[in-house]
């Protein structure tokens, strides 16, 4: 593996799309060969992704968790390298030849500020007080943090889903600063139903008994509203023809006794996919929740950070 690093770098104050601020925002990131330049990489992580995009430093100890040390939250908490297969020598963004960087957004609970942070007023985690989070902000604060490492031209901003909309908002707001753009599999905005299915999610959060306002770090988790989220989120994320060639249902046999159901493949699928929710995701804004308990501007009507990108 080329050179890897993996630190937390405070960009100071902060002001969010919502007119909040922080007095200090702290951002963890990773970084992937030698920077030349004129060849640095951003890529941009999905809604429960972190900034350990590629195999390399995760050996080195795991990134500063933002609140208390004793929970489980930084990149370490994933299981893998989530574009392991995408981002290292010889690989499509060859970290031989490119310095890639991921900066985990801000609101996540993979070691950049957010909800689970020490409030410096209270001593206690942001929790609900912590300010709703756009995709502008995630730009804005992207950006502060490169600057910081001398980075002022990128020859490339790259990201799926979510991700894709921030390589979008990166387009729109700074492209002066951006060679080429690569979103994947994503969108300018949401579809109305996806903002359904979105509402549908955030209410399984929001009524589970643990959610507890938003406050619930002292105590039990939601777990089991952040599970069926997770659940109903995949059902959205894929599309129909997906859905079809991995779980297409065939007849019964005739010789099946009426009184069973036959084996539904996706059926058994989703329980995993809610059990591996769990560990270590937070339903908070770097979740796309609102933990709010007052009133407040929403990132979205779906709930979701927004997307400024000239078609929303």
């Amino acid at each position: 593996m080329t050179h890897a690093t993996r630190d937390t770098g405070s960009i100071g104050a902060f002001e969010f799309e919502c007119g909040e601020s922080l007095s200090d925002l702290e951002l963890a990131y990773e970084t992937y060969g030698e920077f030349t330049g004129d060849n640095a990489v951003l890529v941009c992580h999905a809604l429960t992704g972190s900034a350990h995009v590629a195999s390399g430093p995760r050996g080195e100890g795991s990134s500063p968790r933002s609140g208390d040390g004793s929970q489980q939250g930084d990149a370490a908490g994933q299981a893998r390298a989530w574009w392991d297969a995408i981002v290292g020598p010889g690989k499509a963004i060859d970290t031989t030849e490119y310095f890639a960087v991921c900066v985990n957004v801000p609101g996540s609970c993979y070691g950049s500020t957010g909800p689970a942070s020490i409030d410096p007023a209270s001593g206690e985690p942001y929790g609900a007080d912590f300010p709703p989070v756009t995709v502008t902000d995630w730009t804005r604060a992207q950006r502060r943090l490169l600057d910081d490492l001398d980075v002022s031209t990128l020859h490339a901003v790259v990201g799926g889903s979510v991700g894709g909309m921030n390589v979008l908002e990166w387009v729109k707001r700074y492209p002066e600063r951006v060679e080429r753009a690569i979103p994947v599999a994503t969108a300018a905005r949401l579809d109305p139903q996806c903002v359904a299915i979105d509402g549908i999610a955030r209410r399984a959060i929001t009524t589970d008994p643990a959610w507890n306002g938003g406050d619930y770090y002292d105590g039990p988790r939601p777990d089991n509203g952040l599970a069926l989220a997770r659940q109903l989120g995949h059902v959205m994320y894929l599309s129909k023809d997906s859905m079809e060639a991995k779980f297409g249902r065939r007849a019964a046999s005739r010789d099946a006794a009426r009184d069973t159901f036959p084996a539904d493949p996706a059926a058994g699928f989703f329980p995993s996919v809610a059990s591996m929710a769990k560990p270590s995701v937070s339903p908070s804004p770097g979740t796309g929740i609102s933990p709010r308990t007052r009133q407040r501007p929403s990132p979205t009507p779906s709930g979701r950070p927004r997307s400024t990108s000239p078609t929303t």
